[in-house]
């Protein structure tokens, strides 16, 4: 059962790493061209 939990936190954090990095090109790229698109 550790070694399940351990597996899904680490998944969890790779997942939170890259949401984290897309939002933050995102927003870069709406800050740039002045829109959200």
């Amino acid at each position: 059962m550790s070694t399940k939990s351990s597996a899904w936190d680490k998944i969890l954090k790779v997942i939170i790493a890259v949401a984290s990095a897309l939002l933050g090109a995102f927003s870069a790229h709406a800050m740039n061209s002045g829109g959200p698109f």
